[in-house]
């Protein structure tokens, strides 16, 4: 295990940290660290609402409104 070190580097700066993921084998993480990992996954691109998912007012309260907006983005981003 000490032979392993992150390789993620931020300008000059380079993490080196020996903290890899030892329970799961299935996840290939390369050279990078457990915290660097799941940072660069969690990153991508986030799909907003377009004019083609056009949710309908008709007159129903602002509450239910925001959770038919939500559940929509919720649909796109999963």
């Amino acid at each position: 295990m000490a032979e392993r070190r992150c390789t993620f580097k931020c300008g000059d700066w380079n993490c080196g940290s020996y903290q890899f993921n030892l329970y799961k084998a299935d996840i290939d993480q390369g050279d990078l660290c457990d915290v660097h990992y799941w940072q660069t996954k969690a990153q991508r691109e986030w799909a907003g609402l377009t004019d083609e998912d056009e949710i309908p007012w008709d007159g129903v309260d602002a509450k239910s409104f925001a959770r038919a907006i939500e559940a929509k983005l919720k649909e796109k981003n999963t």
